[in-house]
């Protein structure tokens, strides 16, 4: 389960980090060892200005294959689009580290598009039928009450089984969607990893009001 352990507020041109100290999830994190996002530390609460060392998660504008990796991420390349907007559209996500960003798209007006890393999927097992998911399938969300470690989790379902979760942090904002009547476009857009160790994406169009 991922623990959301710090905010990152805009401010002008760049963005602020602050820790979230008081809250249950930075206390459990720090149980299970988190200590610090690199370069800011614990010990003071707020740092100002740190839009340019986050910026180090993502490749810089001036490569030449800047326009892949955009489309990588369902980003036409010709949009305009702010480099704090960018670190939470892309999630940030580095191999080495467990760090991500999680947009929460809480003022964000339909219609728009986004990418879902699907969570919980590698431990399904085989449950998740890794081999009869293919690109293109469409996806559902369902709200699940009654799980255990989650009563706010929204599952994710293929043909009528769960391939996993829609990540905390965005998953209030799917229920929202869904409760004010939005329409939902998801389809599977990638299967990385192995039936082992997959990693799937959603592609989910978000539009106005549905009727």
């Amino acid at each position: 389960m991922r623990l959301f352990v710090a905010e990152l507020l805009k401010n002008g041109d760049d963005a602020d980090l602050v820790y979230l100290t008081q809250s249950d999830d930075y206390t459990l994190a720090r149980e299970r060892g988190f200590r610090e996002y690199p370069g800011f530390s614990a010990a003071k609460e707020r740092h100002d200005n740190v839009l340019p060392g986050f910026l180090k998660r993502l490749p810089p504008r001036t490569r030449r294959d800047f326009g892949v990796y955009l489309n990588a991420i369902r980003i036409r390349p010709e949009t305009a689009i702010s480099d704090f907007a960018l670190l939470g559209y892309s999630g940030a996500k580095l191999p080495w580290d467990d760090f991500t960003i999680i947009h929460p798209f809480t003022s964000a007006q339909p219609p728009f598009e986004l990418l879902v890393k699907v969570q919980g999927c590698r431990y399904l097992g085989d449950a998740l039928q890794y081999e009869h998911l293919s690109v293109g399938m469409a996806a559902a969300f369902e709200e699940e009450p009654d799980n255990e470690k989650d009563p706010d989790a929204v599952r994710i379902m293929i043909a009528g089984r769960k391939i996993g979760y829609v990540p905390r942090g965005l998953a209030t904002q799917v229920r929202q969607w869904t409760r004010n009547g939005f329409g939902m476009d998801a389809t599977l857009e990638r299967i990385n990893g192995s039936k082992e160790a997959p990693s799937l994406f959603l592609f989910l169009a978000v539009k106005s009001l549905a009727g």
